[in-house]
């Protein structure tokens, strides 16, 4: 017996699994096989797509902040509905229009499972924490999120409050995850000689913060929006690489917007921190 079956008989798979899923990390694809000339293609093809619907998403972020009218209570979708079209436009074309490269999961990575919850739970507090850190060092306090509670009214007024909740806590973080993690991140790693994990993580990463950096106003925003959403981008693209899915990722992408939402709601502290919407 070798000894690394031994190795294996004495650790549990689990273990062994994250052992692999590290090494892939540093290291190379974990697609089986060697990506042949036509994946890398198939990659860069898939990369230059999602760039274009990147570009065009900012552009739209940029020139139309006020966003599109739409009526209540669908009003509050107009500013994320610039953003969202683009970048599901991206996924739906580089998804249907492209091969997918040998091995890979269906719809980019899109699956959860329920360990998912718990790795999400635990990675959407943290990386709340760290930016609430960040906050509290370049504005000298916690920011206040949208204080005052819940509304109350018209039912119209209502409706317009839980589906503006529902767009930054169930709809962006879907839509951005499938985007960034399922889309760029694997593009960017299939398009790279030896496919390292890291490297395409961090421009995944870099590729986020800079979408929410085009809405920022001023330095002390840009600083935290930046950074905040840089970090958050490592974390849900380490999750999304080491799982091969993006349900962890999605899950914490949810949790971090939330966690500041549930404090808005509650009026806790009472402005606007980080949301990655």
């Amino acid at each position: 017996m070798s000894h690394g079956a031994t190795n294996r008989q004495l650790f549990p798979s689990v273990v062994i699994e994250r052992v692999d899923a590290w090494r892939s990390f540093a290291t190379v694809t974990d697609d089986p096989g060697t990506p042949s000339s036509t994946d890398t293609r198939h990659a860069r093809t898939r990369l230059t797509i999602a760039l274009i619907g990147l570009a065009v998403a900012a552009l739209l972020a940029a020139t139309m902040r006020a966003g599109v009218q739409i009526p209540q209570p669908f009003d509050a979708l107009g500013g994320y509905v610039l953003v969202w079209v683009p970048l599901l436009g991206a996924v739906l074309l580089a998804r249907f229009a492209i091969s997918a490269p040998r091995g890979s999961a269906p719809v980019l990575g899109l699956a959860l499972r329920p360990i998912d919850l718990l790795w999400g739970l635990a990675a959407g507090l943290i990386l709340r924490i760290l930016v609430s850190v960040l906050e509290v060092v370049v504005y000298g306090s916690l920011p206040s999120t949208a204080g005052g509670g819940a509304p109350t009214g018209s039912a119209l007024i209502v409706m317009s409050f839980i589906v503006a909740v529902l767009a930054a806590t169930v709809i962006a973080p879907v839509v951005e995850e499938l985007f960034f993690r399922g889309l760029v991140l694997r593009s960017v790693r299939g398009s790279l000689p030896g496919r390292v994990a890291w490297i395409a993580v961090v421009i995944s990463a870099a590729l986020f913060a800079s979408l929410h950096l085009v809405v920022a106003s001023g330095p002390s925003e840009a600083l935290v929006t930046g950074v905040g959403t840089f970090l958050v981008g490592l974390g849900t693209g380490t999750a999304a690489v080491l799982t091969g899915r993006l349900g962890p990722a999605i899950v914490t992408h949810i949790v971090f917007n939330a966690s500041l939402l549930v404090l808005g709601v509650t009026a806790v502290s009472g402005g606007t921190g980080v949301v990655i919407e």
